[in-house]
């Protein structure tokens, strides 16, 4: 009877919607987003692309495989060397992912209000909601927003993660086009046991039963929030010409985000666990706290050609009553986009000049060419020195006291990057040269390499249809990392899509039926401090992990385009409660899981 309400929930909807499909023939809803600021960089949302559906997990890439430390609302990490970068979030550690973030919100534009309702189901309790709205108040305005619960009790002991999330955006501008506004507000409220993971001798590997699986902690949690609010906008004082292109304009943004985590543990049960106790040798009770709040003035001319300007940062940090560091922060900014001899460039520079970041560079180049039959060609460049996060070096906690002082973690990047939307194909290589990167050994310290480590990166993504209905898409991506004792990240990432996709009764009816198969190579990983919520790397003796397959068959359904369906095996051929299925160090990956998904739109 687990999914009983669901399934009738399901064939409710079957009803309801065709009730609704002479509405829906004459649809003529409009619905386009952009990211904060970019006026000129509109998408159309596929509210109804029926493909995604099923990759429910909250992760910014949905089509690579990723290190995860068990079911939905838990650690996890890309598999994909990412360059290095701080903010005040960076104390939720390996939560990140899972983060609404300024950078992932959509500013909308919708010709009529929208509503869409998205419900997931999975065994042990795993629940996943989410409400969105937009709707554009009068000429020029739209107010959007997005909630989103996850809860799911886990296949292992003391699993338990209850998320709630929020986000409001509100984009605006004036009559005469002169004046344009974007504002949000966004909320994430994180709550994890954190059971320091399994056990697994060999008598047990391969009971069925989790509760016969001892764990390493019994009464440790983590609470953690974020909250982020600000604004942009922007004036235009003078046009070009009649096209109401802008001459000159200037521009303000404010921002503040702050960030808290508490690490609470009564380890007397586990006293073995931790390695050392500062302050009380009994429970912890360590509270973090960072804060950043930001003002950045720009002016621009030529339609966004040139830009430049200033920002200012206030800093914060808090732990314990131990630590409590207030700076600020001074930046130079600039960006040019310009067309020549039919080329695209675009620059962003930003530096440092005083404060904790003042000794930071950032500066990305890009060249989008011509296309050259059908294919468009892109290099791209980076160079950035980043200071590490303050409560990264600095540590006043029960289990960790340390006090270091780095040098800036540098990168140098160079890259190109191919597509081809006809017969979608992309290619993208890029080669990193690191230096003075900051990583957690396997004592849990801050640690700075200071010897140069580089990084090819290649990724392939190429689809393919045939015999009308059928299609397999594929996305490969591959490293060579010189160093894998301080970077040990997989070589090879897969992920592969085989389906069946065909319209039934008038198509009014979408069905896709097939299955995604992951394949992560062999990599020495990391464990996971629950005290710190960091990545750390193992030690050096600890058996590979990775070389793992999953398989997941799935059906997806669209009627028409006001709902959406999917259930989906995931791990059909995992081995349950197995050390071959870590992905990080002493967390398993439970084995064959049904799970469900119904996604229900509705126009006002």
């Amino acid at each position: 009877m687990k999914y009983t309400g669901l399934l009738f929930l399901i064939l409710f909807s079957f009803g309801a919607v065709w009730a609704q499909h002479k509405a829906l023939a004459d649809d003529t809803l409009q619905l386009t987003y952009r990211n904060i600021g970019h006026h000129q960089l509109v998408r159309n949302e596929p509210y109804f692309d029926v493909m995604t559906f099923r990759r429910y997990r909250p992760l910014s890439n949905d089509i690579s495989p990723f290190s995860r430390s068990g079911n939905n609302g838990l650690p996890s990490h890309s598999y994909n060397y990412n360059t290095q970068d701080w903010n005040s979030a960076n104390l939720l550690g390996g939560f990140q992912p899972l983060l609404f973030t300024k950078d992932s919100l959509r500013f909308y534009n919708a010709s009529k209000p929208f509503t869409q309702l998205n419900y997931y189901n999975g065994s042990k309790s795993e629940q996943q909601f989410e409400i969105f709205h937009t709707q554009n108040l009068g000429e020029g305005m739209n107010l959007a927003f997005n909630y989103r619960r996850i809860n799911s009790e886990g296949f292992y002991i003391r699993q338990l993660a209850t998320h709630t999330q929020f986000n409001a955006t509100v984009n605006f501008k004036s009559r005469d086009q002169r004046f344009h506004a974007d504002l949000f507000y966004l909320i994430n409220t994180l709550e994890n046991q954190e059971n320091g993971g399994v056990i697994i001798s060999d008598n047990e590997s391969n009971t069925n039963n989790t509760i016969l699986l001892d764990i390493n902690l019994r009464t440790a949690q983590n609470q953690s929030r974020t909250q982020n609010w600000g604004a942009k906008s922007s004036y235009d004082f003078a046009y070009r010409d009649s096209t109401k292109e802008p001459l000159f304009s200037v521009s303000h943004e404010f921002n503040w985000l702050k960030a808290h985590r508490n690490y609470a543990d009564n380890f007397t049960d586990a006293p073995d666990f931790f390695d050392v106790n500062i302050f009380n040798g009994a429970q912890s009770n360590d509270s973090s706290f960072a804060q950043t709040i930001s003002n950045e003035v720009l002016a621009s001319i030529y339609e966004d050609q040139f830009q430049v300007g200033a920002r200012n940062e206030q800093l914060q940090w808090f732990q314990n009553y131990l630590i409590n560091e207030e700076t600020s922060s001074n930046f130079l900014v600039a960006n040019a986009n310009l067309d020549v001899i039919g080329i695209r460039f675009a620059a962003d520079f930003e530096k440092g000049i005083s404060g904790f970041h003042k000794d930071e560079l950032d500066l990305k180049l890009n060249a989008t060419f011509k296309d050259i039959k059908s294919f468009q060609p892109k290099l791209y460049g980076r160079l950035s020195r980043k200071q590490a996060d303050y409560l990264l070096a600095n540590q006043r906690a029960n289990h960790h006291y340390y006090n270091f002082s780095f040098n800036t973690s540098n990168e140098v990047q160079v890259g190109a990057k191919v597509t081809q939307e006809k017969h979608q194909i992309m290619l993208d290589v890029n080669y990193r040269v690191l230096n003075n990167i900051v990583y957690l050994d396997s004592n849990q310290l801050a640690i700075q390499e200071s010897d140069d480590i580089s990084v090819i990166q290649v990724n392939v993504r190429k689809n393919f249809k045939f015999l009308k209905h059928f299609a397999l898409n594929n996305n490969i991506q591959f490293q060579a990392i010189s160093n894998t004792t301080v970077l040990p990240l997989p070589t090879l990432t897969t992920f592969h899509s085989l389906y069946y996709q065909n319209d039934f009764f008038k198509n009014s009816l979408n069905v896709m039926l097939g299955a995604d198969l992951a394949y992560i190579g062999e990599y020495n990983g990391y464990a996971y401090s629950p005290s710190l919520a960091h990545f750390y790397l193992r030690n050096e003796n600890s058996p590979m992990l990775g070389n793992i397959f999953q398989l997941d068959l799935f059906v997806n359904l669209r009627i028409h385009k006001a709902a959406r369906i999917f259930v989906k095996m995931e791990n059909i051929t995992g081995k349950p409660f197995s050390e071959e299925s870590f992905r990080i160090q002493d967390y398993p990956v439970p084995g064959r899981v049904l799970k469900l998904g119904l996604s229900w739109r509705m126009l006002n």
